[in-house]
């Protein structure tokens, strides 16, 4: 077999086992990642670590842990989280209504939508709301991270954003983790998702989807972006992340409202 049909056997490999069509992957982003997982097995080319993945079912988890990108942190990009509280949250919470639902695609570990879910608070008790209702999605196609969102549980290095005050009133720190408190805890539900299908119609007034589409095909990506189109309600807000770009056949669909922090809102 040579390395292009060894190449191509190891994608569908990855579709028939984890239903993950990394085809809609750009093609140097898969090849980095799946070049990590090579060395780690001391494999010289794609037809070696065929034969590796072919012999060993765990390793398919290691790979897709690899090609799904989990650098994250609480608060990451800051600027976003200050238009949030008090540009994009004072206006949502203006209209007739008391409940919020936002959805962080991409979740990774955890560290978005516990932040979206702070926010929501302080913008909540800055502007006098009292009840606020609201539930944050955080999905993600990997398990490992999806577990470690659930748990709460984070290292010091992740909390570089987090003022003091906020770190005190928010979380408990024993000594080595803060653990997130149970009132946020109890706003996030962690699910399971890929992506590349549509969920949940005219059901979300935020959607944050930040670096990750980047890693994916122009025409997934315009795929993906339809998807939160539809999911999100009219007038929904959609965070992309700061080098992604919205497709031009698609804005008629989203009016970009900061064009730094890629703010858009559903037309």
């Amino acid at each position: 077999m040579d390395e292009n049909s060894a190449f191509d056997r190891i994608k569908e490999l990855i579709h028939r086992k984890k239903n993950l069509d990394v085809t809609q992957y750009k093609e140097n982003y898969l090849k980095r990642r799946i070049a990590v997982r090579m060395r780690a097995k001391q494999a010289r080319n794609y037809t070696d670590y065929l034969r590796v993945i072919e012999a060993d079912d765990n390793e398919y988890n290691l790979l897709l842990d690899k090609l799904t990108i989990n650098v994250t942190q609480f608060f990451r990009d800051p600027e976003v989280f200050i238009e949030l509280e008090n540009t994009i949250l004072p206006e949502i919470l203006r209209k007739p209504g008391n409940s919020i639902k936002a959805w962080s695609a991409g979740c990774s570990t955890g560290e978005e939508p516990y932040s979206i879910a702070i926010s929501l608070e302080e913008a909540a008790e800055k502007l006098g709301v009292l009840g606020l209702r609201f539930e944050i999605y955080a999905t993600d196609l990997d398990q490992n991270a999806i577990n470690k969102g659930v748990e709460g549980v984070y290292e010091g290095r992740t909390m570089d954003n987090i003022a003091q005050q906020r770190r005190k009133k928010y979380f408990t720190f024993d000594g080595k983790n803060y653990r997130v408190s149970d009132d946020i805890k109890g706003r996030v539900r962690f699910f399971k998702l890929n992506l590349m299908e549509p969920y949940k119609k005219d059901f979300f007034d935020l959607v944050f989807c930040r670096n990750v589409i980047i890693y994916f095909t122009r025409e997934l990506q315009r795929t993906v972006l339809q998807y939160y189109h539809d999911s999100l309600k009219e007038g929904g807000i959609l965070y992309l992340g700061k080098t992604e770009t919205m497709p031009l056949d698609l804005r008629d669909k989203f009016e970009c409202i900061n064009i730094k922090e890629r703010i858009f809102r559903k037309k």
